[in-house]
């Protein structure tokens, strides 16, 4: 990657979506593929930073930053959110409850956006309206920016399953991931550990294929670029709302 530290931030309006499976996953990922990677915590509940707290010695390395909490009387917020001078990628578990200018700030700092969606008519809607809300906001379309949808916990064959990516395919926003309902998952977050440090474990290697590929992708979008930055792979990468609600309204009520 070409030596620049870049932000992926992992976020939903929705809370339960998986955001901390989703961003811890992706940084054991980035770092079991030899790149050098940082996990910022934004997320008032830290389950990141837990998740960091349990994680064993010797494994790929993550270093993290708990930036939900406030910075102490003798730091500066700088101080407090610094990352190190070799970081390649810092994968920020966003906060769910991110508005107006909590939200603004992240944007104005993210290379890219991950958007994990579960297959449920609850989260399908809260997922529609948050994307809407995201690709009109300001900072995003003063500089957009690669935005890419994830269904998560997901049971193949399932109705659930198969409404979720009809929906996802009525937006112009592309469905980039797809992870299993698994509880290897579950096992991971309580051991401080991703799927790539299970790999010995059969339920791990199934899931490790996705996590590779979304790794791909991740990296080749943060490589695509022209003479003002990052370049988005389609304009716009993400449907206006009226083709948002109508693609909801005729594929995924449930």
């Amino acid at each position: 990657m070409e030596n620049r530290t870049r932000r992926v931030l992992v976020i939903n309006g929705k809370g339960g979506c998986g955001k901390t499976t989703i961003a811890t996953n992706l940084a054991v990922t980035f770092s079991s593929m030899q790149h050098t990677v940082a996990l910022m915590d934004n997320d008032p509940q830290g389950s990141s930073t837990h998740w960091a707290e349990v994680r064993p010695a010797g494994l790929a390395p993550v270093s993290t930053i708990a930036s939900h909490q406030r910075p102490n009387m003798y730091q500066t917020s700088s101080f407090h959110n610094r990352v190190p001078s070799d970081t390649e990628i810092i994968v920020v578990d966003g906060h769910s409850n991110a508005r107006g200018k909590d939200l603004d700030s992240l944007l104005r700092q993210t290379d890219l956006i991950l958007v994990p969606i579960l297959p449920s008519a609850i989260d399908i809607r809260a997922g529609s309206r948050f994307i809407t809300d995201l690709v009109t906001n300001k900072q995003y379309r003063l500089n957009p920016r690669p935005i890419g949808v994830i269904a998560n916990r997901v049971q193949p064959n399932t109705e659930g399953h198969d409404k979720l990516i009809n929906f996802l395919s009525c937006l112009d926003v592309p469905a980039v991931a797809q992870f299993r309902d698994s509880p290897i998952y579950v096992d991971a977050a309580e051991q401080g550990l991703g799927v790539m440090d299970m790999i010995d474990i059969r339920a791990a290697r199934k899931e490790a294929v996705a996590w590779k590929n979304l790794v791909k992708w991740v990296s080749t979008k943060l490589n695509t670029k022209n003479s003002s930055g990052l370049k988005v792979a389609k304009k716009p990468l993400a449907a206006s709302k009226k083709d948002i609600t109508s693609g909801y309204s005729q594929s995924a009520e449930i």
